[in-house]
């Protein structure tokens, strides 16, 4: 057996470990799956007893039970709707939601799959013992009440935004070079349409300065103290300006926000959330009552970030851009 170098690092191999240990565990539940021709994925099973335990659930109410990212729910929900285990529909009482359930197929298949859980269960219980899920259990609390980033700054304070860059309107003289950035940031976007795909979409990227001819629409940018162009945002104060799919441009009372791009130099520096605070902060001036945003599955970073700013799924929100499913969400700010 080769030596195993990663417990010589002690905590800094504990991250790796983890994955390595999730990996294995994985492939071997494929393996097994696939041996019993049983159609099932793993971590399909938490989904199964969860809306065995509460019937209906939202795709966000799915995700927020188990504590996974959206995007990760709306793919596995997809493929275990493809394989026939659930069914969607509206909810009665608000048209805007979609509900899932378990089919009648994945109610039926449910008791074989649950004597076959019993039996991983009792497998896994021979090296996990209670001590061990105890203490993982102390450590998702501990990371939940502060996480790694807020316990890093904490003993090790991180040199302040403000005196990293500095955020205002953008000057006319800015708008191409802000339009190439905003190209080449959402071209690089991993399974993201391309220009050629979405022509249209990338002219209007490339001419984002366009948007302040009209009314109550800013251009913020993010400038280093050299003068570097670090990212930018488009700020609307009227909806109807916002140009964006779906029932976005109909909201009352409401700023939003899109089109955010963070230069590669500047990952690490909270550019794309001072951009965000920043909007919102005009948003409050104006007295509104919530800010719209909205963002796709390619978008996983800006994702966790607008959650961790306090935006929620609503799903009212949703459209699609061309074969692009686009995410609404809302700030509630009263």
């Amino acid at each position: 057996m080769n030596h195993d170098f990663l417990p010589e690092l002690e905590h800094l191999g504990f991250t790796a470990r983890i994955k390595r240990l999730n990996e294995k565990i994985v492939s071997s539940t494929i393996d097994h799956y696939s041996s019993l021709n049983l159609d099932i994925e793993p971590n399909w099973h938490v989904i199964f007893l969860l809306l065995k335990q509460r019937e209906r659930l939202t795709v966000t109410e799915i995700a927020q039970a188990l504590g996974f990212s959206h995007p990760a729910m709306i793919k596995i929900t997809r493929k275990m709707k493809e394989q026939g285990y659930l069914e969607t529909f509206k909810d009665e009482k608000d048209g805007r939601k979609m509900l899932i359930q378990l089919s009648k197929n994945g109610r039926n298949v449910l008791p074989l799959f649950e004597k076959e859980w019993q039996r991983i269960q009792d497998v896994l219980k021979e090296v996990v013992d209670s001590d061990f899920l105890e203490k993982l259990s102390h450590l998702e609390q501990a990371l939940q009440q502060k996480s790694f980033k807020e316990r890093y700054t904490k003993r090790f304070p991180l040199k302040k935004s403000i005196d990293v860059f500095t955020i205002r309107n953008a000057k006319s003289s800015e708008f191409k070079e802000i339009g190439k950035l905003m190209v080449k940031v959402y071209s690089e976007l991993e399974g993201f349409p391309k220009a050629d795909e979405q022509p249209q979409y990338y002219n209007t990227l490339a001419n984002i300065g366009d948007f302040t001819k009209k009314p109550d629409t800013e251009l913020l940018v993010a400038l280093s103290n050299e003068g570097e162009i670090l990212g930018g945002v488009l700020y609307f104060s009227d909806m109807q300006h916002y140009g964006s799919g779906g029932t976005a441009p109909l909201e009352k009372n409401a700023s939003g926000f899109r089109l955010l791009a963070v230069n590669d130099s500047a990952r690490g520096l909270g550019v794309g959330k001072a951009l965000s605070k920043a909007c919102i902060n005009k948003a409050k001036e104006k007295n509104h009552q919530h800010v719209v945003i909205h963002t796709t599955d390619f978008m996983k970073i800006a994702w966790r970030m607008y959650e961790n700013l306090g935006f929620k799924r609503s799903e009212d929100l949703d459209f699609k851009q061309c074969k692009l499913q686009v995410y609404g969400f809302r700030l509630k700010l009263k």
